[in-house]
């Protein structure tokens, strides 16, 4: 053979070699992808609930995740929808349930449940009004929502909203549609919804899961563009994480979360303001939303704040008015676009109806109240 003829032989050797291992890396690629997707979600669920495949662990040598989060980029949005691990029932929970007194989670795990019949102290309908109206919230995700108290009010209000809970105690005997719940375990892994959400409400969360865990709920966290969460100050049941709001700002901002010290003072005195007037809720006892008033912080997500389909939050009305007189002296005030008088107010944009705030009724408001009064043991004394 020539020494052409070798090289030709040769140069074809290589080509088939690079062909089969091309082939080989594109099935296990395929073997991956099949293996995580939607299709096969409910498979991956029954494996892993089974024992035959190991719950996705944080551990300081790294990250066992499925397919989704940017490894080179641990700040971006996770793409797609992540799925969810719910909580593994206990058979004989009797040893914990004994212990848990006031808090529900019968038949759950001793991390899971924690939450009471109605807690007052995380209750604020003047704070969620203040989300839609002063903020232009369309939509919430709800982690740690218990029995959907809050995630109901936004949700008879208009809201887009999603409720995630590890307690399958709570989720049996939630206050929402089914589809309107999502049941994961962060203890198991990590979970995120399929799309963005104006907000993340997190209130009598935080404190219950532990810091080698917070990969889990953050990857959830990063699909809102404004979080609002508390943190407790005492103890609890299973209050693992108790820390100084400085502690908890320096971790979500070490996340990539920015802090807004100016919403987080608003939102408190709004929760202030309701305990003060007594407003009474819908099983006879007043607001005192201290969980809120007390710890709340609110954080943004540039991530997804800057994405064009949340451009409508922070709503004013951009076209100008004048400015406020008395405790409002010095003010800008805004008008809706071309309300004004004079030719140049003829030739203002208007701004699509799809950035206003939602609208907010009275009847909503009754809606919510009767809600609860069905689904809740209201005590003799309070009826």
């Amino acid at each position: 053979m020539t020494d052409n003829g070798c090289a030709t032989h040769q140069g074809f050797r290589l080509a088939v070699t690079i062909i089969y291992a091309i082939l080989a890396a594109s099935l296990l690629v395929w073997q991956g992808l099949t293996f995580t997707s939607p299709n096969n979600k409910g498979d991956e669920l029954s494996m892993r609930r089974a024992g035959q495949l190991p719950d996705f662990t944080t551990t300081h040598t790294g990250t066992t995740t499925s397919i989704g989060l940017n490894a080179a980029n641990p700040l971006a949005i996770p793409q797609g929808q992540a799925q969810n691990l719910p909580s593994v029932r206990v058979e004989d929970t009797s040893d914990v349930d004994n212990k848990r007194d006031i808090y529900g989670g019968a038949g759950d795990k001793a991390h899971l449940g924690g939450f009471t019949e109605l807690d007052m102290h995380g209750i604020s309908p003047k704070v969620w009004k203040g989300m839609i109206e002063t903020y232009g919230v369309h939509s919430v995700l709800d982690v740690g929502c218990g029995r959907g108290v809050s995630t109901s009010w936004f949700k008879l209000h208009g809201a887009d909203v999603l409720c995630a809970e590890g307690s399958h105690d709570a989720v049996e005997r939630s206050m929402l549609p089914r589809e309107s719940i999502v049941e994961h375990d962060f203890s198991r892994g990590p979970w995120w919804p399929g799309k963005t959400y104006d907000a993340v409400w997190a209130v009598e969360f935080l404190e219950h899961v532990g810091v080698n865990y917070h990969f889990n709920y953050i990857s959830a966290f990063r699909k809102a563009a404004i979080l609002f969460v508390s943190s407790s100050r005492w103890g609890g049941w299973h209050h693992v994480e108790v820390h100084s709001d400085e502690w908890w700002i320096r971790k979500y901002e070490s996340y990539g979360f920015k802090f807004d010290p100016v919403l987080t003072d608003q939102v408190r005195q709004w929760a202030r303001e309701e305990g003060m007037k007594k407003e009474l809720g819908p099983t006879g006892k007043p607001y005192r939303a201290q969980h809120i008033s007390l710890s709340m912080k609110v954080f943004i997500n540039p991530a997804v704040a800057a994405l064009p389909e949340h451009a409508h939050l922070f709503f004013e009305h951009g076209c100008y008015l004048g400015r406020g007189t008395g405790a409002d002296a010095g003010k800008l005030l805004g008008r809706p676009c071309r309300t004004g008088k004079g030719k140049e107010a003829q030739l203002e944009s208007v701004l699509p109806p799809s950035f206003w705030p939602l609208n907010l009724t009275e009847d909503m408001d009754r809606k919510w109240e009767e809600l609860i009064r069905s689904k809740v043991s209201v005590p003799e004394k309070s009826k």
